[in-house]
């Protein structure tokens, strides 16, 4: 049993390659029809595989909308509850498949930090039930556990900072009571010395208006043209809102990693990519619509 069912049009042969290779790097296994074993009956093996797969992977494209196929696959996935689809091209999804959330790879060049590819790799964890990439265990935490870590790595702090302190302590000559400085000196003191700069927080890196579409909605049709504005709350967290009802408002707290900043928790997945000019966002509020855009100048 493979844990991801890769289903595409056989014009996408090169683009699905590219996409099985990147979701191996992330520790799992894919299914694509190029591992049928000689022998094998065709459509028996896709059956079998793409009943057993516990994700399946619907890549939308020009030609894939026409094959009944990639149709029927969707629809397989879509029964069991396991569908995560992805747009690689830009088109309008058949009529069924229109409700669900579906990840941006259009002009994906295989870059495993881009902001469709990580919201792929989400859809993929939610439909095995939340499970974390093994690369990405291997390498970092995820943020539901970033809490966690954080509380650790300050109770570490804390005690180094109080053995420093007793060192200092230690190695502290006394000084004469008329040397010490007095609260008014101190005061005056501190008056005179620059004021120390501060680096921008995570919200300052991401507010702005955003201008995109809602390219799936679970209560209605798709909407082009939507403006999305992020407002700052605090250094760590932002407000969503946008013209359109649906989308509501929403409060994101943030977390970093590399050049993206995502919500920390899951019930609204959030991604803005600082490495694209200009950034984009990926925002699902309460994982009832999929918005894509991008901030205005």
């Amino acid at each position: 049993m493979s844990d991801v069912f890769l289903s595409y049009a056989s014009e996408d042969r090169e683009r699905a390659a590219q996409l099985a290779h990147a979701l191996g790097q992330q520790g799992w296994s894919v299914w694509w029809d190029r591992k049928i074993i000689a022998g094998q009956a065709f459509d028996q093996a896709i059956e079998r595989e793409l009943e057993a797969a516990r994700a399946v992977v619907v890549l939308w494209s020009a030609d894939s909308i026409a094959s009944e196929w990639v149709k029927n696959e969707a629809a397989v996935a879509a029964e069991r509850g396991v569908l995560v689809p992805a747009l690689i091209d830009n088109v309008k999804l058949p009529l069924e498949f229109r409700r669900k959330q579906t990840a941006d790879l259009v002009g994906w060049q295989g870059d495993e930090a881009q902001a469709g590819f990580q919201g792929l790799c989400q859809g993929v964890a939610h439909a095995m039930g939340a499970q974390v990439p093994k690369a990405q265990r291997a390498s970092a935490p995820t943020p539901r556990h970033v809490g966690w870590v954080a509380l650790s790595l300050g109770g570490l702090a804390c005690v180094l900072l109080g053995l420093y302190a007793v060192e200092a302590w230690r190695a502290t000559p006394e000084v004469p009571v008329s040397a010490v400085t007095s609260p008014i000196d101190s005061t005056t003191a501190n008056a005179s010395r620059s004021p120390v700069s501060k680096a921008p927080g995570l919200a300052d890196l991401v507010v702005g208006t955003y201008s995109g579409d809602v390219i799936a909605d679970s209560k209605g049709p798709s909407r082009s043209d939507i403006e999305v504005t992020i407002t700052r709350l605090d250094r760590a967290t932002v407000r969503v809102t946008s013209e359109l009802s649906r989308i509501g408002v929403v409060d994101v707290v943030l977390n970093r990693n590399g050049n993206q900043i995502f919500a920390a928790d899951g019930n609204s997945p959030f991604i803005v990519d600082l490495a694209r000019s200009p950034p984009t966002l990926v925002f699902d509020p309460r994982g009832e619509l999929a918005y894509r855009g991008t901030r205005m100048p």
